[in-house]
């Protein structure tokens, strides 16, 4: 397909239908950059901190700290976890609305945590509030930006021609990365009130992506896989044709593409059971899904996002510390604008290949300069530019191509089971990571970067012999490398694999 015909497919319908479910992305990215600020906001600090006699003020500890961050992952693993036989059974749009409806209820415990004074948080409270939030954070993750994330994304995967949907479900990371952006803006705007009208005015700005995922659901047709799963193939022609340009409908293209649709799906439009996962080839396809949500946290997600203010505030960098991350949602807004552009051209291998090379690298500089004995303004200066560079880079292929992995390995009939379970898998280590993260930063300071470091350098070596090119037409068909290739040859000769 050529590009002006690629760009011909890109109709309002579609487009609209794209955009309006962006939203949840910023919901997530908002949620996460507004909350990594808030854990340094003094009025919160002074409303859910523990009173410190010696300083005559109020201090967050670290397990405080890692409570408030890694219990919210409670909700998302449950999200995550019905999400795929929700879709499954009710489609995209209904789940659309229960997130956006739970999201509500979970923004309003949260923002009624506390009352006017000092030490009036109701930590507790807060926390049931972030769990019911990030139950609508799991299922975004499966339904919006699963092709952790997002969160592969789901329903953009499952509309928009083979030919450019690398690039529409890498634009997500761009929405989630301006959600980010804003809320980097709202908590720099509120950084010196000591009150608790700051935290909660950037909290109850998260009202607003939930009600306008409800109205632009309203608009929005059903996704012709899954109506094509339900057995409801005249609705299923009746939204390729509001998906596609009119052409398409009156020479009969929609009929084709929904043929060509039960061709790739090897005519198997019903759901396989969840023992099909690990059966024959399907064992492989999961396990290459579940090796890659577990690098998207792993690597260092939660660091640079969640914990940036807090890392800023106890290494030196305390009058910058929401300035900083300001500049890197800015430069992430230009990683996302790089992985859009490499994703359909250099494929998804070498993409990550680029991207998990400069995240081991910048997070080594970091813990390296950090280390010195003697800091100079230099160094200083180095330090916050692996920080940033680190961020950049991920934000290039390490934090959205696993996902977009989720949709394009899994075989259709165990697809939603896989990202389910995949993204289950990714919030267990949101969790750890989010959990344990304020103790390393606490005790070995600067040398969580020889950690994250590490694990993105075993992240790189994994993609290149392992990773197949999932750059191909179909959302089904995948070839392995080459060394994987020999190693399952060998496998099947010894008899120590089944296919």
């Amino acid at each position: 397909m050529t590009a002006s015909s690629s760009s011909a497919m890109a109709t309002p319908m579609l487009l609209f239908s794209c955009f309006c479910l962006l939203t949840g992305d910023m919901l997530f990215g908002f949620d996460t950059g507004s909350f990594g600020g808030i854990l340094g906001n003094p009025g919160f600090v002074n409303q859910f901190g523990t009173f410190q006699p010696e300083t005559h003020s109020y201090k967050i500890n670290s397990l405080r700290t890692s409570l408030l961050s890694s219990l919210a992952f409670i909700g998302k693993f449950i999200g995550c976890f019905v999400a795929g036989p929700a879709i499954e059974k009710y489609g995209h749009r209904i789940v659309f609305y229960a997130l956006s409806v739970i999201s509500i209820i979970g923004v309003i415990i949260e923002i009624t945590a506390a009352d006017t004074g000092p030490g009036t948080g109701r930590l507790a409270q807060f926390i049931v509030g972030r769990i019911v939030v990030y139950v609508s954070i799991g299922l975004v993750e499966v339904n919006v930006t699963l092709t952790e994330y997002d969160f592969s994304r789901t329903y953009q995967s499952e509309i928009v021609p083979a030919s450019f949907r690398g690039l529409v479900v890498v634009s997500l990371q761009l929405f989630l990365v301006a959600g980010g952006l804003v809320a980097s803006g709202a908590n720099k705007a509120y950084e010196t009130e000591t009150t608790g009208f700051g935290w909660k005015t950037i909290t109850g700005v998260q009202l607003v992506f939930p009600v306008l995922i409800i109205v632009c659901t309203i608009f929005i047709p059903d996704s012709p896989r899954w109506l094509l799963s339900q057995d409801r193939d005249d609705d299923a022609i009746a939204s390729l044709y509001q998906l596609r340009p009119k052409e398409n409908g009156s020479s009969g293209k929609c009929e084709a593409e929904l043929s060509e649709i039960r061709q790739s799906l090897h005519e198997v439009v019903h759901k396989a059971a969840w023992i099909d996962l690990i059966r024959g080839s399907n064992l492989r396809r999961t396990s290459i899904v579940m090796i890659f949500y577990f690098f998207q946290q792993a690597t260092g997600q939660a660091f640079v996002s969640t914990y940036q203010t807090k890392f800023y505030q106890q290494n030196g960098f305390a009058e910058q510390a929401y300035t900083y991350p300001l500049a890197s949602s800015v430069l992430g807004l230009i990683a996302v604008g790089m992985a859009m552009c490499f994703i359909d051209r250099l494929g998804r291998r070498y993409t990550l290949f680029m991207s998990y090379a400069f995240q081991a690298l910048w997070m080594y500089v970091l813990a390296g300069i950090g280390g010195l004995s003697h800091q100079t303004p230099a160094s200083q200066n180095s330090i916050v530019a692996a920080f940033m560079l680190y961020q950049l880079f991920y934000n290039a292929g390490g934090a959205s191509i696993p996902y977009l992995l989720g949709a394009e390995i899994p075989n259709a009939a165990v697809r939603e089971k896989t990202q389910s379970i995949g993204t289950a898998w990714n919030v267990i280590w949101a969790f750890v990571t989010n959990f344990v993260i304020p103790y390393l930063m606490e005790r070995i300071h600067f040398g969580v970067g020889w950690v994250f470091g590490s694990v993105s350098l075993v992240a790189l070596l994994y993609t290149f012999f392992f990773l197949p090119e999932t750059k191909v037409s179909s959302l089904s068909a995948f070839s392995l490398p080459l060394f994987a290739n020999t190693l399952l040859f060998f496998s099947k000769r010894a008899g120590h694999l089944r296919n």
